[in-house]
């Protein structure tokens, strides 16, 4: 079976339309990949001779595992955002003469042969090298090796069932919360319970059956849960129930916008790829704790700007960017209902100005930073209000490929998505609000440059009807195009 299935996925690719084009991307994510293979096997290599100088009083091997905690939440965010879960034609294949339970060993075995799996051979090897060259018994390092191999399946099939069970997202969610909050405020130490376990296995090679007992007891639940979805129709009943009791009345207030808004709303909760965008504006909240508390950007006005665009602009960036890629698959279908264009850019926009408003409020903690870094939050959180939403709508316009909604994105997925327009347009949303604070600063002062940014985004306000007539022109204009190109 599993050649044949190997067979039938390069038959895919060959007969598939741009095959070309795919190759190409193919062959540069491989060269990109050979990149990072090397610089993750020079890191392993570097890090335990690296923490055996600059510690000498305590065993290196200790305090990696200490940090090992951070290093599987770090990979959890990121596994979750672009992890691809185990993909099978299920489907066809549970029309052939195959064991529902041999379709699914094989999905999850294949699925834990992901790329994202590859840090024990780059990383933990060369670690486990230099362990060994350290005296260290051959049983002590394997077991520990093994332990983190382990781990790491673990973490996979684990986001894969985050992101098909969304009680086991909430606990997963919950409990990185709270062991984020409660490291960050010095509640407890978690790190060195998870180090003592890693420890407890170099100490006694023998406790490699408890994490042996974790793998299966995670791949068993894995294995129960997706065959009992593995049928044609699977759960069909109870999303239909749950699109019933999603009727968002209380949007009704806004009248003719509120179906448009309630559509989004709902495509965003049902579906991986809005889910997993509107997710990532949320985690843009924490961007500026790369900058505001580092000594070298404390006069880098440039930094602190740009900081502030993406806390206050996440959901413009990321969701904002695809509109109405979103709408790709029944873009036909909306084009003849009756109502008018204009309403349909304005509900867009007016989803983009609550977020931007949202998330300035949300981020009211940065004034602990001082109200100087607060000050130019708000003012960006102004402009992507008034202007950057605006100036996210003229970029869809040249944003023309279809939006696969229940697949996650991935770096070079769509070669088509690509255009020299598009690309122009991205320029103001980071260079003009940096201007715009710059000018003014420099001239006068740094309140100034507030007032300036600030002022950009009430220009989008007070001019949105102007703003407005020129989209719809141009969306009218551009309507064809992005129906014939949504189809391909």
């Amino acid at each position: 079976m599993h050649k044949k299935y190997f067979s039938h996925q390069l038959k895919k690719l060959k007969r598939a339309p741009q095959m070309e084009a795919k190759v190409v991307v193919k062959v540069f994510m491989a060269l990109i990949f050979l990149y990072f293979i090397t610089a993750f096997v020079f890191l392993g290599g570097v890090i335990y001779p690296a923490v055996s100088k600059k510690f000498i009083e305590v065993e290196a091997i200790y305090l990696i595992n200490q940090a090992m905690l951070y290093v599987f939440l770090i990979g959890l965010v990121f596994r979750y955002f672009f992890q691809q879960s185990p993909v099978t034609e299920v489907q066809k294949l549970l029309l052939l003469p195959i064991k529902k339970s041999k379709i699914v060993h094989f999905t999850l075995l294949r699925s834990l042969l992901s790329p994202y799996n590859t840090t024990p051979l780059l990383i933990y090897l060369p670690i486990a090298i230099s362990m060994l060259r350290d005296d260290y018994l051959f049983s002590e390092v394997f077991a520990w090796w093994l332990s983190l191999t382990l781990l790491t399946f673990c973490l996979s099939l684990m986001v894969f069932l985050m992101n098909k069970n969304m009680a086991v997202f909430i606990t997963v969610l919950v409990l990185f919360l709270i062991t984020v909050l409660g490291t960050y405020m010095d509640w407890f130490a978690l790190h060195e319970y998870t180090g003592k376990a890693l420890d407890f296995v170099i100490d006694y090679p023998w406790g490699i059956g408890f994490f042996f007992l974790l793998f299966l007891g995670v791949y068993s639940f894995t294995f129960r849960f997706f065959r009992a979805n593995v049928y044609l129709d699977g759960d069909l009943n109870k999303k239909e129930e749950a699109v019933q009791s999603q009727a968002y009345e209380r949007l009704n207030f806004m009248g003719t916008y509120a179906q448009f808004i309630k559509n989004d709303l709902k495509m965003i909760i049902r579906n991986i790829r809005p889910r997993q965008m509107t997710l990532m504006s949320f985690l843009f909240l924490f961007y500026g704790l790369f900058f505001f508390p580092q000594e070298i950007y404390a006069d880098n006005v440039f930094m602190k700007v740009f900081a502030s665009l993406f806390i206050t602009g996440g959901f413009i960036m990321t969701f904002g960017n695809y509109v109405p890629a979103w709408e790709s698959a029944y873009y036909k279908l909306l084009m003849t209902q009756n109502f008018p264009y204009r309403t349909y850019i304005s509900a867009k926009w007016r989803m983009m100005f609550f977020s931007s408003m949202v998330l300035t409020v949300l981020a009211l903690p940065y004034l602990y930073f001082g109200a100087d870094v607060y000050l130019i939050i708000l003012s960006a959180g102004v402009f992507n209000a008034g202007s950057g939403a605006w100036i996210a709508l003229y970029g869809g316009l040249f944003n023309k490929s279809p939006m696969k909604l229940n697949v996650k994105a991935k770096a070079f997925e769509n070669t088509q998505a690509f255009s020299l327009t598009q690309f122009l347009f991205t320029l103001p949303k980071l260079f003009l609000p940096i201007l715009l604070y710059w000018i003014p600063s420099v001239i006068w002062n740094p309140i100034a440059g507030n007032v300036g940014l600030a002022l950009g985004g009430l220009i989008g306000l007070l001019g949105q009807k102007y703003i407005l007539n020129d989209l719809e022109r141009r969306y009218k204009k551009e309507k064809y195009e992005m129906i014939s190109s949504f189809e391909k």
